[in-house]
């Protein structure tokens, strides 16, 4: 546990004022994460709910995305003694309310994407398309309203891990319903692509990518080969970017990323 707790001191030391400091009215902080379903991946069997709980207490992000979430598994019961629903549990410890949007069921449970939200108005799950086979995916969708009392909607998803055909047409599918939202919208998650893939360069113009505006490609997993792969993504027309942070925890096989925007004023 001091070790957790000098990791999180030491990386809150090495952000800039910017990322740290308490944001205006019309600016909110995002994040986004692959928690590795709740386990520590360098000491299997241990649980990394308390230290991901700290990290987005000492963060304040407006809304957090996670992904690789269990939930009442038998996964969870061998990591942390009986089956539990992650997400709530995480929102309990945080003082966020939670949304769990399932992809497939798994391990006597579910298994898919989560929202945490500090205000959120409505949820909605969305189905995404395999049309090259293989594990179902989804994302979570929250409609959610800022501290200024603007609303904006949220998408969380984990694209195909397997299939160039199943990224292409959930990238397809999510930015369709993103179109469509009678609010401004942003997106983020574990898309499976780097920035030079065909996947990435499908992607309309409309969307900017935070990573690339800030000039940042630091890998957000944690491998050999580690490529940037989770991403925050925003309307250039609503949105402007604050900040942009890959934070270098050792909670999960990935890294969250924390994002701050600025909403346009219309």
């Amino acid at each position: 546990m001091e070790k957790t707790y000098l990791v999180l001191i030491t990386f809150l030391l090495s952000l800039s004022l910017n990322a740290v400091a308490q944001v205006s009215n019309a600016e909110f902080k995002v994040l986004t994460y692959n928690i590795y379903h709740g386990e520590k991946p360098d000491l299997p069997g241990k649980p990394n709910l308390e230290e991901i709980a700290n990290l987005i207490i000492l963060l304040q992000p407006e809304v957090v995305a996670l992904q690789e979430v269990d939930s009442m598994t038998t996964r969870l019961e061998r990591i942390y003694g009986s089956k539990i629903n992650w997400v709530a549990e995480l929102a309990k410890k945080t003082g966020y309310t939670s949304y769990f949007a399932k992809a497939m069921d798994y391990a006597e449970g579910g298994y898919g994407e989560a929202v945490l939200v500090k205000k959120a108005l409505d949820y909605h799950t969305q189905a995404l398309p395999t049309p090259a086979g293989g594990e179902p995916r989804s994302a979570a969708w929250a409609k959610i309203e800022l501290k200024n009392s603007k609303e904006l909607y949220f998408g969380a998803t984990h694209l195909c891990h397997q299939f160039p055909e199943n990224r292409i047409a959930q990238l397809a599918a999510l930015t369709h319903y993103a179109d469509s939202l009678s609010r401004p919208a942003i997106w983020v998650g574990d898309l499976n692509f780097d920035p030079s893939s065909h996947e990435y360069k499908s992607i309309s113009s409309k969307w900017s990518d935070a990573g690339f505006i800030a000039n940042n490609d630091s890998p957000t997993f944690n491998s050999e080969d580690g490529k940037r792969i989770d991403y925050v993504w925003y309307d250039s027309e609503n949105f402007e970017l604050v900040n942009y942070k890959v934070i270098k925890v050792p909670f999960s096989d990935h890294y969250p990323v924390l994002v701050t925007l600025r909403l346009k004023t219309p």
